[in-house]
């Protein structure tokens, strides 16, 4: 079977001497994806890999060797690997996080509630506008503003919602939303880097495909220090990305978390820009990567920050899924 069609390779070479570990890619990427993490630059500059192999995924997983390092591309990839090492979540962090109504049940159950927007117990309460979402979708899919209880109405007889779970929840105001990337290793972010994003209005939903003013800045401490606290009950392992707004007095207002690669990392950066070495990434031992204070910088307009963020979060993946997997016990 073909990982997939055109001028994208399934396997890279990049230690000329074949030292190093071989990195998995499981499972077929999103299409614009494809360009990035098939870049020879991208892997060259992460010190220790031989080899990068992309696979299809099968009902036999990866069959990776002991010493593969395996990343998933999406969610539903994310299965038991046996013999390869990777940064995964558990099958229960997995399900809390990709269902909309089980994430913020969760939150509401271990004293996160005032982190995220209030749920509405039922159509017929509160004001509006509200924010109506498919429980079972992600990238901004099945998620739009309800005006009224007639548009809500409306709303609720189209393809996209009609027969589909939801849940509604008060619109969090605000023109400027963040997400911040990271890579997590048992509820403790190893490495972060974070966006922020003009929506244009206090109340809109930022699409994946909006044409917004975004900027890389500093992750702040709190929110790092709010990320790990969410996800340690979870125990959660492997790469992320938050979706959130902070109130005027720093607290977060988080939308989702989604366990996986994040789209906006991984798309700001062309093949042709992955070319810079990273200084994070010179110490390959799998240990927690140092904080560091990140200065605010252009986007999309400065490049090299561009290549550099795309450029640690794979890198770090790699270096700190060398560690073999463990299965956890599910509470």
């Amino acid at each position: 079977m073909e990982f997939c069609q055109g001028s994208i390779p399934r396997q890279l070479k990049i230690a000329a001497d074949g030292r190093g570990r071989r990195v998995i890619l499981y499972g077929i990427p999103y299409a614009d994806w494809n360009a990035p993490l098939s870049d020879r630059g991208l892997w060259s500059a992460v010190p220790g890999i031989a080899h990068v192999l992309r696979l299809p995924a099968t009902p036999y997983g990866s069959r990776a060797r002991t010493d593969d390092v395996v990343i998933a591309m999406r969610t539903s990839h994310i299965v038991r690997r046996p013999g390869g090492r990777a940064l995964e979540p558990t099958p229960r962090a997995v399900a809390t996080l990709e269902d909309k109504a089980k994430f913020a049940a969760y939150m509401a159950a271990n004293g996160f509630g005032d982190c995220c927007p209030r749920t509405y117990a039922g159509r017929r309460e509160a004001a509006f506008p509200r924010v109506l979402k498919r429980t079972d979708l992600s990238a901004s899919l099945g998620v739009t503003i309800a005006q009224s209880a007639t548009h809500l109405e409306e709303l609720l007889r189209t393809r996209t919602f009609e027969g589909h779970p939801y849940i509604l929840q008060v619109p969090v105001p605000g023109n400027i939303e963040h997400a911040t990337y990271c890579v997590c290793k048992d509820g403790r972010v190893l490495w972060s880097c974070s966006f922020a994003s003009d929506i244009g209005a206090p109340i809109a939903i930022k699409r994946e495909n909006n044409a917004v003013p975004r900027q890389a800045i500093a992750t702040p401490g709190l929110v790092l220090r709010q990320i790990e606290a969410v996800l340690r009950p979870l125990v959660f392992s492997g790469p992320c990305n938050v979706d959130y707004k902070l109130t005027a007095d720093g607290r977060m207002q988080i939308f989702e978390i989604n366990p996986r690669l994040g789209g906006t990392l991984m798309l700001s950066a062309q093949a042709s820009e992955l070319r810079a070495p990273s200084p994070a990434l010179s110490n390959t031992q799998a240990r927690p990567a140092q904080r560091r204070a990140r200065p605010t910088v252009a986007y999309p307009n400065d490049r090299n920050s561009r290549t550099k963020h795309a450029l640690d979060g794979m890198g770090h993946l790699a270096m700190y899924g060398r560690e073999p997997s463990v299965a956890l016990p599910h509470t």
